[in-house]
């Protein structure tokens, strides 16, 4: 017959690495978030504007969209593409310079594919607001025509067109001296965020084993020895 002692002793043996394979998984093993989240983040439903390619992906002088609808309260994020461009809030009848206190997303660069940064305005009004790039390398980028407006007039002389038009008759650009009325962050990561306890999958997975299971088999495995 076994004595008691020695059934406790290896039970507190072969308990121990399962116990532990509930908290260190292996190197290998990635994380996942619980199925039963405390809370959620909805993804934005921001529009996305692309600042220097066109619809192919093509570096451009242009805006894409360059007429952009959006409800008071929505979200426009800008993406910038080589070389160097931004977004700044202009009058109708005075292209390529700034409105006062306008939006401005400062000059935002990259070498190659979208930069590191975007800007994102939210919507304030319905009312038209003309945009255009105040970059000067290597020419001009407003007088060459890039330029945008968020909730164009739906009749009257005041249209894009038009208002590209009288940006062609300038020669120069101006900006403000900061950014201004947005955000200047990182890309959003795609997908919905989610909240709660990490849940590990992967090698250690097939470690994880409850306390009663534990339990279970230690009394198997004592009745076995008695």
């Amino acid at each position: 017959m076994v004595s008691s002692k020695f059934v406790a002793a290896l039970g507190a043996l072969l308990s121990t690495p399962l116990a532990f394979a509930q908290y260190y998984p292996a190197g290998n093993a990635t994380s996942t978030n619980a199925a039963n989240p405390t809370g959620t983040g909805s993804p934005s439903a921001a529009q996305t504007v692309s600042v220097g390619v066109d619809s192919t992906g093509a570096a451009a002088l242009v805006f894409t969209p360059d007429t952009i609808h959006a409800n008071p309260g929505e979200e426009i994020t800008f993406q910038f593409f080589p070389k160097n461009h931004s977004v700044v809030q202009a009058d109708f009848n005075n292209p390529c310079n700034p409105s006062d206190n306008g939006i401005f997303s400062g000059f935002i660069p990259s070498s190659s594919g979208p930069a590191d940064q975007v800007f994102t305005i939210k919507v304030k009004e319905d009312k038209p607001v003309w945009l255009y790039c105040a970059a000067l390398k290597p020419a001009p980028h407003c007088a060459a025509g890039m330029v945008a407006v968020i909730n164009p007039p739906k009749s009257g002389p005041n249209t894009l067109d038009a208002f590209r038009a009288a940006a062609k008759k300038t020669t120069t650009s101006t900006a403000p001296n900061t950014p201004n009325g947005g955000e200047v962050e990182k890309p959003s990561p795609s997908g919905t965020a989610t909240g709660g306890p990490a849940q590990h999958t992967g090698a250690a997975s097939n470690l994880v084993v409850s306390a009663g299971a534990v339990g279970g088999f230690m009394a198997a495995f004592a009745a076995l020895l008695l």
